[in-house]
Formats: structure tokens, C-alpha cells, sequence
């Protein structure tokens, strides 16, 4: 009896070594499959070139240039080798007295990157995700206009005004 109290405890230790070292094998496994690149933003840029607040007395207009704009760039270091998205979103703050309706759908947003549109739509209160775009290994800028569709608006428009900013964020994605 005691011959196989022995045996038992020397296969109980083995199988505890064996499988210590197979979880230890699959932890070094996964990690090293898995790049972080740290914890920070250094492969990634966001400029926000004439700021990120977009907001005022929006005048009605017959399209998207008469209303307020800003603008931003978002690129990939060249130096890193990864792939990404980024993300631009506009938040509405829609809290003051003088706010202008946002539940009429007269209230527009269009983001563009040079003459081409990217996406187009109406503009909510909250946070919205205005596009998402494919990272390259230079920025890109992207041109955000706020504005008031003269074809929908009554005189209930006139003096309000409009509170927002954008901002956006950038997502590592595997190549």
C-alpha cells in the first residue's frame, strides 16, 4: 500500500510540473503573438488644425458651405509598421436656452477630405460617429461642416445657435 502512495504522489508531481509548464508555454505563446505597442499614441497623430470647436449662430444655407467648419488630420507615423482607423465624432452640446432644434433633421453635418465626401447625414444631440476611416502613413485631412438646410427651416431657426466640437481616435488593426 504504501509503494503505491509513493507512485501516486510522483505522478501527481509530474502532472503538476507538466501542466505549469504548458500553461507557461501558451502564456509566452500568446504574448509573443500579440504586439502592444506600448501604451501610448506615438504611432499615431491627430492634429486638430483650426481647433475642435464648431459652433455659433448657424445662418440657413442652400448647402454645406454656409455653415461652420473645422478641420482635422489623421495619419500613421511613418515609422510604424501597423495598420488603423480612426474614428471622427462630433458631440452636440445642446443645453442653453438659445439651442437650435435638432429633432426637425435641418441641422446637417458632411465631412470631406478634399472635394470628395466621405459621409453625410443629420447632426443629433449627444455623440455621433461622423466616419470611419483607413490609416495611412501620412495625414489626411478631413474637413467637418455644421450647417442648416435652408430647404427645411422656418423662422423658428433664426437666432439660435449651435454648440458642438469634434474630436477623434485612432485604433491599431492588424496587417
Amino acid at each position: 500500500m504504501e509503494k503505491h502512495k509513493v507512485i501516486g504522489t510522483i505522478v501527481g508531481v509530474l502532472a503538476f510540473i507538466a501542466l505549469i509548464a504548458g500553461l507557461t508555454y501558451a502564456w509566452f505563446t500568446w504574448t509573443s503573438g500579440n504586439t502592444i505597442l506600448g501604451g501610448t499614441t506615438e504611432c499615431f497623430t491627430i492634429n486638430y488644425v483650426n481647433g475642435q470647436n464648431i459652433s455659433g449662430e448657424i445662418v440657413p444655407s442652400a448647402n454645406y458651405t454656409g455653415g461652420k467648419t473645422t478641420t482635422v488630420q489623421i495619419g500613421i507615423d511613418a515609422d510604424c509598421n501597423i495598420g488603423g482607423t480612426g474614428t471622427i465624432k462630433l458631440t452636440t452640446d445642446s443645453g442653453t436656452g438659445t439651442a437650435i432644434d435638432l429633432s426637425g433633421g435641418a441641422v446637417k453635418y458632411a465631412v470631406y477630405n478634399g472635394d470628395t465626401e466621405v459621409k453625410s447625414g443629420n447632426v443629433i444631440a449627444g455623440t455621433v460617429d461622423l466616419a470611419t476611416v483607413n490609416l495611412t502613413k501620412s495625414l489626411v485631412t478631413y474637413t467637418i461642416y455644421v450647417w442648416v438646410d435652408g430647404a427645411i427651416v422656418d423662422n423658428s431657426y433664426v437666432g439660435k445657435t449651435y454648440s458642438g466640437y469634434i474630436h477623434a481616435s485612432a485604433e491599431q488593426t492588424h496587417e
